[in-house]
């Protein structure tokens, strides 16, 4: 194995060790006794690991490397130093999340921890017995956050404050982390009891303890301003974040002058396309007719479930004619838990683990499904599953030349701008039933294009909640409880919704590139076999793969 071979495989051991839910959710079970290790001397620690790693890599020298080796060196070097920047800046002392909080990854956690013995369960115990200990650290590093003035938004707090009350309001033996009890393996079985006692004695009274914590002191110290310029140095971490999450040098500036760019250009097919629908006009007030609609509406949940599995079987069986390499591994729908729904995205997809021994899932809100509109479904149903984040990452999971961290390993700007791009190469494919799922898809364009604008507009050009909102409001059409949820993420998650667009350009004119320079030699399904092979990307990685291939293809 060589020099970046074998730092690759430390480090992916490393992220597994500091990471054991991540470890268990990829089908790794080594680590599934344990939680992660997130007090103030082990993200220390972890820094100091971590800048050993990448003082090791930049003592390569990359001429000496072959073109695996180098894309490896290049990736690792870009991550390890992401990852310390992020502790740099401090994302971890206000990190009170609505989407991926405490309150909410060990519940899902349950979807994953393995039950097959009485080993399993003990290791699920060992868990539940050491949150107390976890929500303590955690609870520390809030309060060290409001010492050096970084905090999180009062918006997020309240979120999350609701959840855990509506978590809290269930008996603990009617909860989510209760439901395998009754199905425990034979030799397990005398462990329900214990399962149940620590639910109740440990999980129950540290959700009681970071409750009354964040109603109360934590509430009245979180900030009125939405976006991450109000923390301390947090223009430069939003101008990071954006680097990170783009894989680019563009600046936020740039990236807003962009959105608004996009908007336009985009807005001019909705247009065109409300005409085709006999809808012609004023394009807020064709948008404001359509929510109004109210045969664009869901009657049930059950329905929902029922036309995505059709459009994902539509999808799965066009995909041989524009993909040379098809997975094997199925995806399947399922509904989001009713404990979380209220809070999540319209939709979103988990991965199958390492050894494939699961599914792709592919999670839908169904919550309040009279508010969801129907016209959204083919594109969304696309860019989370087929040809999306399925299609690309199950390609990544199978593909055993390449070791597990590249398999793994993932870049917002590159898996957010293939399912993005997935969109409209749905169009292409014939994916859509009629110009209505066809003007959906360009409201969805237009979401990520406005995700641009509002997330710079929010965390750089200091745009309240409010504005952003109503930014949406006049140009999308979502529903508006889609739009509060959408506004309220990317407050937690300053820059990660400049991926989607950004990765989609770049794809896009990494295409229209080749297709110039190879003419009549250009195939589709091989264009796209090159995007996926080598697994998530940094943008300028992937040009440069994309290049190399159509020079070498050229007549």
């Amino acid at each position: 194995m060589s020099g970046v071979g074998r730092i690759g495989e430390e480090y992916w051991e490393w992220v597994l060790r500091n990471q054991p839910q991540y470890a268990t959710f990829l089908g790794d079970h080594r680590y599934n006794a344990q939680l992660p290790r997130i007090g103030a001397e082990d993200i220390e620690l972890q820094r100091s690991e971590l800048a050993a790693f990448l003082k090791r890599l930049k003592g390569i020298d990359p001429r000496t490397l072959s073109g695996s080796d180098g894309v490896s060196r290049d990736i690792l070097i870009f991550t390890i130093g992401a990852a310390i920047r992020e502790i740099d800046f401090g994302f971890h002392l206000w990190s009170v999340d609505q989407m991926a909080g405490p309150q909410v990854w060990l519940a899902e956690l349950m979807n994953y921890h393995p039950l097959r013995d009485e080993k399993d369960v003990r290791d699920l115990l060992a868990r539940f017995r050491a949150f107390p200990e976890y929500i303590d650290r955690y609870i520390a590093n809030l309060k060290e956050g409001i010492s050096v003035g970084r905090v999180a938004p009062k918006v997020a707090v309240a979120r999350v404050v609701g959840q855990l009350k509506g978590l809290l309001s269930v008996a603990p033996e009617r909860s989510p982390f209760a439901l395998p009890v009754g199905g425990l393996p034979a030799d397990a079985k005398p462990l329900g009891g214990a399962v149940l006692a620590a639910i109740r004695d440990d999980l129950y009274r540290a959700y009681v303890k970071l409750l009354a914590y964040l109603e109360g002191d934590y509430l009245a110290a979180a900030r009125d301003q939405d976006g991450v310029w109000a923390t301390r140095g947090g223009s430069e971490a939003y101008a990071f974040r954006a680097r990170y999450h783009t894989t680019t040098g563009l600046a936020p500036d740039r990236i807003h002058e962009i959105g608004l760019e996009e908007m336009r250009s985009i807005s001019a097919e909705m247009r065109r396309t409300a005409a085709k629908l006999g809808k012609g006009g004023d394009l807020p007030s064709f948008l404001a007719k359509v929510k109004a609609d109210r045969s664009n509406r869901w009657p049930t949940g059950r329905e929902i479930v029922a036309h995505f599995e059709r459009i994902l079987a539509k999808a799965t069986a066009a995909l041989p004619e524009w993909f040379g390499t098809v997975p094997k591994t199925p995806c399947i729908v399922k509904r989001i838990e009713a404990y979380r729904e209220r809070d999540c995205p319209a939709a979103y997809y988990c991965q199958p683990p390492e050894d494939l021994s699961r599914p792709g899932i592919f999670y839908v809100n169904t919550h309040e499904p009279a508010k969801r509109l129907k016209m959204n479904n083919a594109a969304l149903a696309i860019h989370e599953a087929v040809p999306g984040h399925h299609l690309q990452m199950a390609i990544s999971c199978e593909r055993r030349s390449l070791p597990a961290w590249r398999r793994n390993v993932s870049f917002t700007a590159f898996v957010e701008g293939w399912a993005l791009y997935s969109e409209r190469l749905g169009d292409e494919m014939g994916l859509y039933e009629d110009d209505l799922e066809r003007f959906g898809m360009l409201t969805y364009q237009a979401w990520r294009a406005c995700r641009l604008v509002v997330d710079t507009g929010l965390h750089a050009k200091r745009w309240t909640r409010k504005m952003a909102i109503e930014f949406f409001r006049s140009h999308v059409a979502l529903s508006e409880m889609e739009i509060v949820n959408e506004v309220d993420r990317y407050i937690v998650w300053p820059g990660q919704a400049l991926s989607y667009m950004i990765g989609q350009r770049e794809i896009s004119r990494l295409r229209a590139q080749a297709q110039r320079k190879m003419g009549a030699r250009f195939d589709i399904r091989r264009f796209h076999d090159v995007v996926l092979r080598d697994g998530a990307l940094p943008l300028s990685i992937l040009g440069r793969n994309v290049r190399r291939w159509a020079e070498k293809e050229k007549p």
